[in-house]
């Protein structure tokens, strides 16, 4: 069978993001995280939301997100100015005062969010895989974000399958989604979106018997 080019392209280009930036510089690291997660939300209570879908999925940019904040904030050689422009450019917290006081207390409850919801010590990316009831932001065929639920995950000869279906809708009903994916400790979950029509049958029959 073959793979769907556009999702295993997807999945490289994904996997290779996540290794440069787990190789990154702390003050990278702390500055994705910001940009992808403090900055599009208007406050923590929203920012803790979207930590939360995270570790659902993929956990690699919260604890590098971590790694930064608390190395920075733990060295008592990085710049005030530093600190400052963490929390009020790429955090686009520019309401609070620029001052390195302010900076601190900020990523201070950054990284307090972060330890109350990420586990004591990291999972394996890839070991949980696909989780029933868990929801995922997954592309279609053209290319476009949907969200899908995973309703039940089954083993067919040596792979394995996530039934999916759209966030709100039937499980008996469908329209079902299949994904196979393949968990390796230490890497990212690698998935593809299933298309061929006779392995799509043989799994909805696994996950209905």
């Amino acid at each position: 069978m073959n793979a769907d080019p556009k999702a295993a392209a997807t999945f490289e280009q994904l996997q290779a993001r996540m290794e440069a930036l787990q190789k990154a510089p702390a003050l990278e690291k702390a500055r994705t995280f910001l940009k992808a997660y403090c900055a599009p939300n208007s406050g923590l209570e929203e920012v803790e939301e979207q930590v939360q879908h995270a570790l659902g999925f993929n956990s690699i940019p919260l604890w590098t997100g971590l790694e930064g904040l608390e190395t920075l904030l733990a060295d008592k050689a990085t710049p005030a100015a530093t600190l400052v422009a963490l929390v009020r450019e790429d955090a686009k917290r520019q309401e609070l005062p620029a001052t390195a006081d302010a900076a601190r207390d900020y990523l201070g409850k950054v990284v307090g969010l972060l330890r109350k919801h990420l586990p004591t010590r990291p999972e394996g990316e890839g070991v949980v895989s696909f989780s029933i009831d868990d929801v995922y932001n997954l592309r279609d065929p053209s290319g476009k974000l949907e969200r899908l639920r995973c309703i039940d995950v089954v083993g067919v000869g040596t792979e394995s399958f996530a039934v999916l279906v759209p966030e709100h809708a039937s499980e008996d009903k469908g329209p079902f989604t299949v994904y196979r994916y393949r968990a390796v400790l230490g890497q990212p979950l690698s998935y593809e979106r299933v298309t061929d029509a006779g392995v799509v049958a043989r799994v909805l029959k696994a996950a209905r018997s």
